[in-house]
């Protein structure tokens, strides 16, 4: 059975974390393949315990086979954390407090937003969204922008951001300042989303 790692998982597992679950017409158009080629794929990921096979029920026609990812894929995608911060983390609340670790998130928060303020200063609202996605992508986020927002389709935090949410808070806050704007979260991988996603008021015009 091979092993995968981050560098060379296959492209499939890409596709299914960016778009979700999806049968195998789908998954072939993405990747620009046949579908006999994506279901050997398929077949021998699902042997390797990387994705699993469900049934989506449509309001027209027959149902069909969706793929989607499993706990064991999602590890080959970036993981900024370790069980040592996690392990560090849920010490320092232990002993200090739950206002320790919120004043170590906000000075964090602090720290990169000075980062992130330069690298946005003097852009326009859709170049500012772009270079936030792009910072956002090196980190390990898999972000995207678009004329509504930043789309973030990996968190590399998310066991820390499932125990310690305020994690979450802060980063919207960053995001925020950084970009000099308002943002409205409207999902959240860390409560169960697919994505997050962050969303403004008024369209960003791109050109």
């Amino acid at each position: 059975m091979p092993e995968y790692t981050e560098a060379d998982r296959p492209r499939i597992l890409d596709v299914l974390k960016l778009h979700g679950p999806r049968n195998v017409p789908a998954l072939a158009r993405t990747l620009g393949v046949n579908p006999t080629a994506v279901r050997q794929q398929l077949a021998v990921l699902q042997r390797d315990g990387l994705v699993a096979v469900g049934i989506e029920r449509r309001r027209v026609g027959r149902p069909t086979q969706v793929w989607s990812l499993t706990a064991k894929a999602e590890a080959l995608f970036p993981q900024a954390y370790g069980t040592m911060a996690l392990s560090l983390l849920r010490q320092l609340r232990e002993v200090d407090g739950e206002a320790k670790i919120e004043r170590l998130f906000a000075r964090r928060t602090r720290e990169l937003m000075k980062a992130y303020r330069r690298a946005l200063r003097g852009k326009s609202a859709a170049e500012k969204f772009r270079e936030l996605a792009r910072i956002r992508d090196r980190e390990g986020y898999m972000a995207r922008a678009d004329r509504d927002g930043l789309t973030e389709h990996h968190c590399p935090i998310a066991a820390i951001a499932r125990e310690f949410p305020a994690v979450c808070r802060y980063e919207k806050l960053l995001f925020e300042a950084a970009l000099g704007a308002e943002l409205t979260r409207t999902e959240h991988i860390a409560s169960g989303g697919r994505s997050c996603v962050y969303r403004q008021s008024e369209p960003i015009i791109f050109m």
